[in-house]
């Protein structure tokens, strides 16, 4: 028959891999052998050869088939390693090696002796030679260790105290102890042996104690109320250690950890409880032990329990609210009420549904359980009620700050209003946002908690948060049963919002303006981002006006950027008028002012530009400002002029001058003065065509025609002109090259001299100066 596995085969592979993991691992698991000093020498399995070991406390006998301990005392705790091979012939190439363990003595213990007091957590043994004893215990899935320093004497015997786990049950089957001897390993893969080489198996360690003793069966102060409904609940400290309950003329029965007892009415002022313990279990009185104690409980004629439920605990200072049943509802304010042993004072009284609601100032709560007791006033002083509480930790929330917009803060506004985000408490009260006075305020509603710091206030403050609970009747709804302290302190000062600065912050009444005067006029607001002409006598009327009456104290401080650049009408900037400041603008009452200087000259543009200064540690959310583009910007030219005449200089060179032939030709050099006319573009440049009239002196240079008549002449001339600035454009000191076609009349022509006066000039020239006026 042929077999055909269908499995695949990166399965197989996966599986040897971790079966050979496993194998490895099971033969590199290292061994640990652990006997008494002066014990007998432990003789090897066979198949096993000793080779060596490494250090002298143990000795190899019988060539290699053992492996005896120690003798000396001081060996007690060290270990070896000990090397072991299948054959002799194998010593020199093995590695398998087992950890030799020196222990002490092997102890005497009289388990006859052996006390568990899971009470104050401890094991006591008792018998002889107990220096270093290890007591290893286990209950559950808890477990833990203890060795036994130091034993005390009792004439040949000794007695050994040794801890255990807090909290351990009483029921004697539920602990396991275990005994070691001094310096023994205790783990899973240690072999144990005795003196006389003996393999010891771990149940033949097994230490049973013969009593467990507890220190109580009923918690401190415990009583029953009438008020109860004829039933009551004794809870029991240790209730698997108790096997049956009697309460005399009443019924009771043990269950869910507690006794119940049926038909308390029947009862007096005390009910006899005897409690029936497992076997092996004792009450400690005195230093009696009692296997079957009889215990008496108070019987209250006042019905109380705790309406705040879990107490807080660790808190300075805290409260609860204790409510007492409409029988004993009149005497609540009479009662003198005990918290934990201690006085509590009784901070107001309300009344709901015929009982009684006690708020209490129980100061600060330790422990796990708090008992309250009232108890007449006056002489009596007798014990008429009982409740109690839980206890249960507290810890302050972690809030978040928000603005309206969602910018998270890290720190307490002082001039706007902050919604504040925190996690309430999964059961029980809630907590709410308390104010400090003088330092903070805080409001709730709709749900919605908010802060705002006080105006005058600074430095560093952590927020405090009330614990209430609002199913309490009346008033005690909204009081605080304890305050709780964030952990982290935060500082307090202004949120400052950047706020819109040109007109469209508010419309027609921006934060921000630039007003000019005219001719005495009503001044005039310049509209950002157009280009605006203002007269040039009106260069001193304008002015940046800051509203700080137009900003909100909410907005905080502004901190801005102030700056300002005048160019001449040809474009170069004049440094003495730039202005470059830093201005902090808060709410106030009058507005502020920065004037415009340094326009001197006609047609002079002045660009104001106002920005926030990009500082997100200033701002709130003034990551976005960091771009540097200005919040608002204004464009002024000082001129309206359309048209310009002025008067400049005019060098020509190389004149034509067409008349007779007599007075026609070239003419080198001239000199003259012209007055020209054009027209001026919205930034005061003038046109490149123009009307011209002026009076030259013509052919200086002593040139004459072909003829051989003489040029040089005085004329006047007017025509038409084409001129292209080439510096100082449309400034006193323009320089310019023009060309010219004019028409000439020669007035310093005698009246004998023939020929025609008049002529047409035309050529280029250059032009120095430039003085007129626009209009």
């Amino acid at each position: 028959m042929r077999i055909v596995d269908h499995r695949p085969r990166g399965s197989l592979a996966i599986a040897f891999v971790i079966l050979s993991t496993l194998l490895v691992t099971t033969r590199a698991r290292a061994e640990t052998w652990q006997a008494p000093v002066g014990g007998r020498a432990i003789a090897l399995a066979e198949g096993r050869v000793a080779c060596s070991v490494a250090s002298g406390d143990w000795t190899i006998e019988a060539a290699g088939a053992a492996v005896r301990p120690p003798v000396t005392e001081d060996a007690v705790g060290r270990s070896t390693e000990l090397r072991i091979a299948p054959t002799a012939a194998a010593c020199a190439t093995t590695a398998t090696t087992v950890t030799l363990v020196a222990t002490g003595r092997w102890p005497t213990i009289d388990t006859a002796a052996t006390t568990l007091s899971p009470d104050d957590a401890r094991v006591e043994l008792r018998g002889r030679g107990l220096r270093g004893v290890i007591v290893q215990w286990r209950a559950g899935d808890r477990s833990g260790e203890d060795r036994c320093a130091q034993p005390q004497s009792e004439g040949a015997v000794e007695k050994c105290a040794l801890g255990v786990g807090r909290g351990l049950t009483a029921d004697p089957t539920a602990v396991t102890l275990a005994w070691f001897p001094a310096g023994a390993r205790v783990g899973a893969d240690v072999v144990t042996f005795d003196a006389a080489a003996r393999k010891v198996a771990r149940e033949e360690l097994v230490l049973r104690p013969a009593r467990v003793v507890v220190s109580s069966l009923v918690p401190a102060g415990t009583a029953i109320d009438l008020a109860s409904g004829g039933v009551g609940r004794i809870p029991l400290v240790h209730p698997e250690a108790v096997a049956s309950a009697e309460c005399g003329a009443a019924a009771c029965e043990i269950s869910g950890g507690a006794v119940v007892v049926h038909d308390i009415k029947s009862i007096g002022t005390a009910l006899s409880l005897r409690l029936r313990l497992l076997p092996r279990v004792f009450l400690q009185r005195g230093d009696a032990l009692d296997a079957a104690p009889t215990l008496s409980v108070p019987v209250l004629p006042c019905g109380m329990s705790i309406a705040s439920g879990d107490a807080p605990r660790a808190i300075d200072d805290s409260r609860i609210v204790v409510r007492v049943d409409a029988r004993c509802a009149g005497e609540a304010r009479a009662m003198r009420f005990f918290a934990g042993g201690r006085a509590a004072d009784v901070v107001a009284v309300e009344e709901s549904g015929g009982a009684g609601f006690v708020l209490l100032r129980v100061g600060r709560v330790e422990g796990d359980e708090l008992v309250v007791t009232a108890t007449r006033s006056g002489a009596d002083g007798s014990t008429i009620g009982q409740a109690r509480a839980r206890t249960r930790a507290l810890a302050a929330p972690r809030a978040v700050l928000a603005l309206a917009s969602g910018v998270t803060l890290d720190f307490i506004p002082t001039n706007r209003t902050a919604n504040v985000r925190f996690a309430q408490p999964a059961e029980g009260g809630r907590f709410a946002l308390s104010p400090v006075e003088g330092v903070y305020e805080a409001n709730e509603h709709d749900g919605a908690t908010t802060i705002r710091g006080e105006r005058a206030s600074a430095g560093f403050v952590a927020l405090r948060f009330a614990y209430r609970v609002p199913s309490l009747p009346g008033s005690l709804a909204t009081t605080a049963l304890a305050t709780l302290v964030e952990a982290i302190e935060r500082p307090l000062h202004e949120a400052n919002i950047p706020v819109a600065l040109g007109a469209s912050a508010l419309g027609p009444k921006p934060i921000v303006e630039l007003v000019c005067s005219a001719d005495g006029r009503a001044p005039k607001t310049i509209a950002p981002g157009d280009v605006t002409h203002i007269p040039f006598s009106a260069r001193d009327s304008c002015r940046v006006v800051f509203h700080r009456d137009r900003l909100s104290p909410e907005d905080g401080a502004q901190y801005l950027s102030l700056d300002i650049d005048v160019a001449r009408v040809d474009g170069a900037a004049r440094p003495e008028a730039h202005i470059s400041q830093s201005i902090v603008l808060r709410a106030g009452a009058e507005p502020r002012y920065a004037w415009l200087k340094g326009i001197v000259g006609a047609f002079d543009r002045a660009v104001v530009r106002i920005s926030h200064v990009g500082d997100e540690s200033h701002y709130v959310g003034g990551a976005e400002l960091r771009n540097g583009a200005p919040s608002a910007q204004w464009s002024v030219v000082f001129g309206t002029g359309h048209a310009r005449i002025y008067a400049t200089t005019a060098i020509p060179t190389g004149l034509y001058r067409v008349s007779d032939a007599d007075h026609s030709g070239i003419l080198a050099l001239n000199f003259g003065v012209v007055m020209r006319g054009t027209w001026l573009d919205d930034q005061g440049h003038e046109g490149f065509l123009g009307l011209e009239a002026g009076v030259m002196g013509v052919g200086l240079a002593n040139d004459v025609s072909r003829s051989g008549h003489s040029l040089t002449q005085l004329a006047t001339v007017a025509g038409i002109g084409l001129s292209v600035p080439i510096a100082n454009r449309s400034l006193a000191t323009e320089t310019s090259i023009n060309l010219h076609a004019w028409l000439e009349y020669e007035v310093s022509r005698t009246g004998d001299v023939p020929g025609n006066a008049i002529g047409f000039v035309f050529g280029p020239s250059i032009s120095i100066g430039n003085v007129g006026t626009s209009f």
